[in-house]
C-alpha cells in the first residue's frame, strides 16, 4: 500500500514521463499483438508452411533434372525414367501429351524408352491416358505419392 501512496506524491516532470513510458509501452504491445496475432502481445514463432504433395514433387523431379544436367554426358547413369515420369505426371495440373510429360520428366520426347516406360505404367495402373491421348496420375498414384511426400 506504501508504494500506492508514493505514486500519488510524484513530482509532476515524473508524472509526465510515465505517462509517455506507458502511451509508448502501449503502442509497442499494439504492434507485438499486431505482428504476431497473440492477444497475449507474446510472439510465438510459428513453424514453416510445410509443402504440398505437389510441391514436393516438383521439388523431387527439379532436383533430379539439376543432378542429371550437372553430370554432362554422364547424366543418364543418374535417371530412373518412371520414377521420373511418375513424377512429372503427378505435378501436372492439367491432362499432359506424352511429349510434355517426358520433356518434364528430363526425358527425350522422341525416344522408345520413355513410351516404353509411359506403357508399363499405364499397364501397372500409375498413370491412364485418356481417349484424347493425354495423360494423368491414377488414384493409386495419386495416394502413394502423396503418403510417400506426408513422410518427408
Amino acid at each position: 500500500m506504501t508504494s500506492d501512496l508514493r505514486l500519488l506524491h510524484w513530482p509532476e516532470e515524473d508524472r509526465a514521463s510515465f505517462t509517455q513510458f506507458t502511451a509508448v509501452m502501449t503502442d509497442v504491445q499494439a504492434r507485438i499483438q499486431a505482428i504476431s496475432g497473440e492477444a497475449s502481445g507474446v510472439p510465438v514463432p510459428r513453424p514453416p508452411r510445410v509443402p504440398t504433395p505437389r510441391e514436393c514433387a516438383a521439388m523431387i523431379l527439379r532436383h533430379r533434372r539439376h543432378v542429371r544436367a550437372m553430370a554432362g554426358p554422364d547424366g543418364d547413369l543418374f535417371g530412373d525414367p518412371a520414377w521420373e515420369i511418375v513424377l512429372a505426371v503427378y505435378v501436372a495440373q492439367h491432362l499432359q501429351e506424352d511429349a510434355a510429360i517426358l520433356d518434364a520428366a528430363g526425358l527425350p520426347g522422341d525416344g522408345v524408352a520413355g513410351t516404353r516406360w509411359i506403357d508399363l505404367l499405364i499397364a501397372r495402373d500409375w498413370i491412364e491416358r485418356y481417349e484424347d491421348g493425354r495423360l494423368s496420375a491414377t488414384a493409386k498414384c495419386r495416394a502413394i505419392l502423396e503418403a510417400y511426400f506426408q513422410r518427408l
